[in-house]
């Protein structure tokens, strides 16, 4: 009997300070542990780029380890699903576009989450424009001539595609000039770039801050920009709209998301974080050099922009009639 009740003391005494030391980990002020932010495209592309700015800011005003991880592939939904895996802490973030959050619902015949039930939003960061790239010689040198040249061809120019914003810029292109373009699908921009300079490929829509590089270097050559007005590191580069097609414009935005059942006061304190840091005078002049937009928004306000994005992005995929996959 005295072994037993000193088993049955001794698994107690275990299980109390069991309890204890969970409930001195859950009393850390957050964040007290290392984050880590899944980015679903690979390095090198706009939203690899901020994420990477965003971590070096969180470190600065926390002295916790912030990791970037990488997970491209199937338009950002191998990203997703390995949020999914992570605990509702908020030491697991998704800084992602609209390509799993709005785009993907339209474009896929059925998707392994839910964009909105699955996440819950946190913030915010920045909207940003696609550019109509081509090798830099490319017989065409204006939007015009590229659809000229389009119609006169027997055989469709190809673009390739790095996310779902370049492909949806793409082809809301080709549908709205009346012209057939090939689609070729690659797992990130810069593989796509590298296509369009080895002329595997005839153009992409890619980001500026992808392309901006390999434009200054004289490799590539940007015929037009998708946003409704110019861009103010490159103003002589017309827009698409200005160029023939009244009316064109699509945007991509990054933004900051956490699996659904994230307690609202961690949301609201990482949000903090991520506002901080696109208010910051660095953060500002970086969004400005790759042509991007501050994008600040609460948790409220990014999950009606994710609801009213994901109508829209309906709309383009049928508009364009694009497949489903």
């Amino acid at each position: 009997m005295r072994l037993r009740a000193n088993f049955i003391w001794g698994i107690t005494g275990a299980l109390i300070l069991l309890a204890a030391a969970i409930s001195d980990a859950s009393a850390q002020p957050y964040p007290s542990q290392r984050m880590t932010l899944i980015v679903p495209f690979p390095p090198g592309s706009a939203t690899d780029s901020v994420t990477r700015h965003l971590a070096e800011s969180i470190r600065g005003s926390t002295n916790i380890t912030v990791v970037v991880e990488n997970k491209p592939g199937a338009d950002g939904n191998l990203a997703a699903l390995s949020v999914l895996k992570a605990e509702p802490d908020g030491y697991t973030a998704f800084v992602t576009t609209n390509s799993t959050q709005a785009a993907n619902a339209s474009l896929f015949n059925s998707l392994p989450y839910d964009p909105k039930k699955d996440f819950a939003p946190v913030a915010g960061i920045m909207t940003i424009p696609m550019m109509l790239t081509v090798k830099s010689d490319f017989p065409a040198k204006s939007v015009a001539e590229f659809v000229e040249l389009a119609k006169k061809r027997e055989k469709p120019l190809s673009f390739g595609s790095g996310n779902t914003s370049s492909r949806g810029a793409a082809e809301l292109f080709r549908f709205r000039e009346g012209i057939e373009m090939q689609h070729v699908p690659y797992r990130g921009m810069p593989q796509a770039l590298t296509d369009v300079i080895g002329g595997q490929i005839d153009c992409v829509f890619a980001d500026p801050a992808s392309a901006r590089g390999l434009v200054q270097d004289g490799t590539l050559r940007v015929l037009a920009v998708t946003s409704s007005m110019r861009l103010e590191t490159m103003p002589d580069l017309p827009t698409i709209a200005e160029s023939g097609l009244p009316g064109y414009e699509l945007t991509a935005w990054v933004g900051v998301f956490v699996r659904a059942r994230t307690p609202p006061e961690i949301i609201a304190k990482l949000n903090d974080l991520v506002t901080a840091f696109i208010n910051g005078p660095e953060a500002r002049n970086y969004l400005a050099t790759i042509g991007a937009t501050p994008f600040p928004l609460t948790p409220q306000e990014l999950g009606a922009f994710q609801e009213t994005d994901a109508k829209r992005w309906a709309e383009i995929v049928a508009t364009a009639k694009i497949e489903k996959k």
